[in-house]
């Protein structure tokens, strides 16, 4: 808990950390044919003390159940 909230609640300013994790994306895997893949996975899980947790539909049992989703971005090109 204590870390989600250190990095949730940061009382710093992120763009210039944003600024430059775009910039080395771009020179790695940019360029023009450069697309961002969007997906969500669900964790079905028991019990109450992980974050997120909570009766959701999750994509991976096709219902709703108690689960953790997760989302993530990756940036990809033609290769």
């Amino acid at each position: 808990d204590q870390l989600h909230h250190f990095i949730a609640d940061g009382v710093w300013d992120a763009s210039p950390l944003e600024s430059e994790l775009l910039s080395q994306a771009d020179r790695l895997v940019g360029g023009k044919d450069a697309v961002l893949v969007i997906d969500d996975t669900s964790l079905p899980k028991k019990g109450e003390r992980s974050v997120g947790v909570a009766a959701q539909y999750a994509s991976a049992l096709g219902k709703t159940a108690n689960c953790q989703t997760m989302v993530s971005l990756t940036l990809a090109r033609g290769e």
